[in-house]
Formats: structure tokens, C-alpha cells, sequence
């Protein structure tokens, strides 16, 4: 069973998920989002360490450092889907363990 998930990592978390929605969208041409997928990555990157640093969820390490790699991550490509979802794996494990 779950305990209770800091505010921190909760907020980190909805705003990567929001990032891989709007990620989606754009790999499928749903959208279009131009620099707001940008912007909303530098916030996702600023939350993710805020998150790790002010709770100690060290699994965040590894969402971190995929979010790290991602300017080298070309979009359409293998790795940057397999970044997102990585980095994903590391806030899954963050609050479940």
C-alpha cells in the first residue's frame, strides 16, 4: 500500500504527465504547441529537482537525468519516447517506494 505522496512529487508528477500529453500530441500531429512544449519542459525540469532536493525521493535521480538528455534527444526519434518514459518510471518509483 501507498503511503502518502508529498505535494512536491505530486505536482511533479501531473506536470510530466501533462508534458507527455503534449509530447503525444505533437509526435501525432494533433497539435502544434511551438515554444509552449519548450516552456513547460523547463518547468517540468525546475519541479523534478525540486521535488528529489526538498523530499528526498532519490529515485527522481533517474527522472532528472532523463530529462537531462533530452535537448539531445531529437523529436521522432527512438530515444526520445524511451527518455519520457524512463523518466516516468522514476516518479512511478518515487511514490511507490
Amino acid at each position: 500500500m501507498l503511503g502518502p505522496v508529498s505535494p512536491f512529487v505530486a505536482v511533479g508528477l501531473g506536470l510530466y504527465v501533462l508534458n507527455l500529453l503534449v509530447g503525444l500530441a505533437a509526435q501525432f500531429r494533433l497539435a502544434h504547441f511551438g515554444i509552449w512544449h519548450h516552456g513547460l519542459y523547463l518547468v517540468v525540469f525546475v519541479s523534478a529537482i525540486l521535488a528529489m532536493v526538498l523530499t528526498h525521493e532519490w529515485w527522481l535521480l533517474l527522472t532528472v537525468a532523463c530529462l537531462t538528455w533530452f535537448p539531445k534527444a531529437k523529436p521522432r526519434t527512438w530515444l526520445h519516447p524511451t527518455l519520457g518514459g524512463m523518466g516516468l518510471v522514476g516518479y512511478l518509483l518515487a511514490i511507490g517506494g
